[in-house]
This record gives C-alpha cells, structure tokens and sequence, in this order.
C-alpha cells in the first residue's frame, strides 16, 4: 500500500530531526569547550577513550553542520521552493525518506567518530560509508525539488530564492564528492594535494551550500516579514553569479604561509578579497529592502534573527577576505581567532537565519501559532548575547595567541596554550549560556507543536500585509 504523506511532512521532520542534531551537537561542543579547561575532566573514567578531544571535537562539528544546519536548510527548501516556483513538492514521501537517510546518516556519524573512525580531513572526518549515504541524502532532495521546479505554474522569471536554492543543489553534491574522494580509488591524493583538496572541499560547502541557501532564504523572509519588495533584482543577480563566480578558488587561503605553491596562495587571496563584491551587492539589497520598515525588529522576532545575522554576515565576510592576507595571516593563523570567525558564519549568521526561518514556517507547517512570544525573545537575546560573549572572547584570545607567539619565536607551543585558560573560561560560559538559548527554543518548538492556538496567516509577530512587486509567491 502506498503512503500518503500531508502537505509539509518533508520540511517538518527535517526541522524536527535538525532540532535533535543541533541540541546533541551543542552539548558535544560544551563538553570540547570544558575539555579545554580541564583536560582531565574524564582521566580515570571507562568512557574515556570515547570522549576525548580529538573525538568529540569532530562530532560537535559534524552534527552542527550536517545536522542542524543542513537539516535545517532541508526544510527551508522544501517549504520555500514550492512557494516560489507555484506548485507542490514533487514527492513528499521522497522528501520523508530523504530525511530517515539524512538522520541514519547522523546517527552513524556520531557512533563512528567516537569510537575513532576518523579519516583525519577538516569536515570530511566520516568513514566512505557514511559519505554516499549523505551524498544520496543531496540527490534525492535535489532531484525532488528540480522536479517541483519542472512542474511550476509560475513560468515567468525565478524568483532570486530559487536561483540560490537550485545553484546550491547543483553545485553542491559535486563539491561534496570531489572533497571527499569518491572519484579517485583508494584515495590516491596525499600530501600537500591533499590538503589542497580538503580545503576546497572545506571552504566550498560553506560558498556553495551554507551561503547560497541561507542568502536565498533571507531573500524569501524579508518581503514577507516587511511587506517590502526586494530593494533590486539587478543587485540580487549580481549577487548570485558573482559568488557562484568567485567562491570556488579561495579555499587555499586556509593554508597560507604553508608548504603550498605560491602561485596557489595568491589566486585564493585574490578571490577571496573579491568576495566583497557579492556579499556588498547582498548586504545592500537586503537593508534596501528594510527601508522604511526597521520599526518591525521592535516586535518581530524573526526580523531580529535576520537583521542580525545580516550585520554578522558582513562582518564574517569582510574579516574572512581580510586574514587571507599574508601578513594577517601569519598573526591569525592557528589561532582562536580562526574558530570565533568560524562561528560568526556558522552560528551568528546562518543558524540565526534558521531560527528567523523556523519561526516563520512552523505556524504555516503545523497549523499552530508559536506558543510564546516571550520565549521567542528569551531565545534571541541568550543566542545573541552568549554568541557576542564566544566571538569577542575568541577573538582577543586569537591575537593575544598570535603576538605572542610572533613576539618569541622560540616559545614553547605549549605556553601560548596554556595562557589560554581564562579565555577558555569565557569560551564553556558563553557555550552554556547559547545551549539555554537553545533549550528555550525547543520547547517554545514543543508547546507550539503540540499545544499552540490555531494558526491563521498574518498572525505571526511582525508580518504584515505582502507586497506585490519582486515577492516571492505563496503563503
């Protein structure tokens, strides 16, 4: 007998398996953050080889990124591409088994990493196994929504979403599977090749699938949380071919000042300061479109996730550009700066983006109305505020680290370590106080989903009458 899955099925277990990922790979953050400050937290314990640095640091990774993230993106696809396009997801039953392969995926993940599966590659640690599994997890869902797309009944010009949502899918299992090695047997690449290799893998899943579809999203929420039209179609194409154009060869600007030919360093520092470029085009089209409607963030939510991530999106674009230089780079690298500035993109922008997004599809997925106004503020404040406290914190930490070490060349390592204690401190604080951010947005997720009042469209905090000119279709 054939299932016959709601309207919605798809993006609600993507959201509600992204919600589990992002909670399990917090706390393994946590517990990495504690481990910094006190390494002997778990000497002595029968767990212990299980839970060391080293392992738990890539799962906090792993599930961050492939978990909640993508999870999240997931749903913001298959919510927002239908709308845009004017017809309904292609399958949903697709969309649902995507997700059983997207969380199996995670639950391996977390089980191979720890017990030390790891195949030592920056965001690439899973065994092969794993790999196809999350490569057909990004097929499927490509393949679903391209159908949507074939199907449309708006055939006139894309929406801008669109545009980033299905470049996102084209690019991205390619990135993925080049990254990850699957076309060379045996995972023939070594050495400095290799690093080279892991880099534009690295760098390229945050150009070519974190930033297209979080940029694309935002496109999507702005008109309907403002009532305004996108500031310029000219801008918002712009903005698209040029990061599409220009992404691709920076990842080597992770290995600057390395064992990597020069020639190769100087390409991926020239692209990347042209990385201004896209994101200057998007920045301005998106507080364009803000014009005369700032009033909103007093009592919008979703509004206060965007316009902020939008302001930590300029900052992680402009700062990342900048530390490629040669002679920032040899201050920054190796340093915590790297991580804080890892976290602006990751956290204080595009999961900020997802919450703005969460809050504003799950009324419309669920037929409820979000449960608590007052814990959507809760949520928003110990996000913003433990994430300030991890970036400033990390930051400093990152230049205190990098002058000392540049200041006595022949230093011990291990003392610009230790004089890390106190900003590691800092670091497990704003931790903890981000995971009661997080805490609070899932139950305010629970009580909607499971006692919220019934939802009518033009409810939700902030969102006012849609406009008519360059908006995206649909509820």
């Amino acid at each position: 007998m054939r299932l016959r899955y709601r309207e919605g099925a798809a993006a609600r277990a993507f959201i509600y398996g992204g919600l589990f990922w992002m909670f399990l790979g917090m706390l393994f953050g946590l517990f990495a953050a504690l481990l910094m400050v006190w390494p002997d937290l778990i000497v002595g314990l029968p767990v212990l080889e299980y839970f060391t640095f080293g392992r738990v640091r890539p799962v906090h990774t792993n599930l961050v990124l492939f978990g909640w993230l993508t999870g999240a993106y997931f749903a913001t696809l298959f919510y927002m591409t239908p709308r845009v396009v004017g017809s309904k997801l292609w399958s949903e039953g697709l969309g649902v088994f995507a997700a059983v392969l997207h969380n199996l995926a995670l639950a391996l993940t977390t089980v191979s990493l720890l017990a030390g599966g790891n195949v030592g590659r920056e965001y690439a640690e899973t065994p092969w196994y794993i790999k196809w599994i999350i490569t057909a997890t990004f097929l499927l869902v490509a393949v679903n929504l391209f159908m949507t797309v074939k199907n449309r009944t708006e055939k006139g010009e894309l929406y801008v979403s669109a545009w980033y949502f299905l470049g996102a899918l084209v690019t991205t299992p390619i990135i993925y599977a080049i990254g990850n090695q699957f076309l060379l047997p045996q995972n023939p690449v070594r050495g400095v090749n290799d690093a080279i290799l892991n880099w534009f893998y690295g760098h390229n899943i945050l150009g070519y699938w974190f930033t297209p579809v979080g940029v694309g999203a935002v496109y999507y929420l702005l008109p309907k949380l403002t009532g305004n039209p996108i500031y310029s179609h000219k801008l918002s194409m712009i903005g698209f071919w040029s990061i599409f154009w220009v992404y691709g060869p920076t990842g080597a600007h992770h290995l600057v000042n390395g064992p990597v030919p020069y020639w190769v360093q100087t390409i991926a520092i020239a692209f990347s300061v042209m990385l201004i470029i896209p994101v200057w085009t998007v920045v301005t089209n998106f507080y364009g479109t803000m014009k005369g409607k700032w009033h909103l963030v007093r009592d919008s939510v979703p509004l206060k996730f965007l316009t902020t991530a939008i302001v930590f999106y300029f900052i992680t674009c402009f700062q990342g550009p900048m530390q490629s230089l040669r002679s920032v780079s040899a201050i920054t690298h190796f340093t915590n700066w790297v991580v804080g500035h890892a976290h602006v993109a990751l956290l204080g922008t595009f999961s900020f983006i997802m919450y703005a997004a969460i809050y504003y599809m799950l009324p419309r997925l669920t037929g409820r109305a979000i449960y608590s106004k007052a814990l959507q503020e809760w949520h928003f404040h110990l996000s913003l505020w433990g994430f300030l406290l991890m970036f400033v914190d990390l930051t400093i930490a990152g230049l205190v680290q990098g002058a000392f070490w540049a200041q006595n060349q022949s230093a011990n390592f291990i003392e610009g370590v230790a004089m890390m204690r106190p900003y590691y401190i800092l670091r497990a604080i704003s931790g903890a106080v981000i995971i009661l951010g997080q805490v609070v947005f899932g139950w305010n997720v629970f009580k909607t989903v499971t006692a919220g009042k019934p939802f009518e469209t033009g409810q939700a905090a902030g969102e006012v009458a849609p406009a008519q000119a360059a908006q995206p279709a649909g509820a």
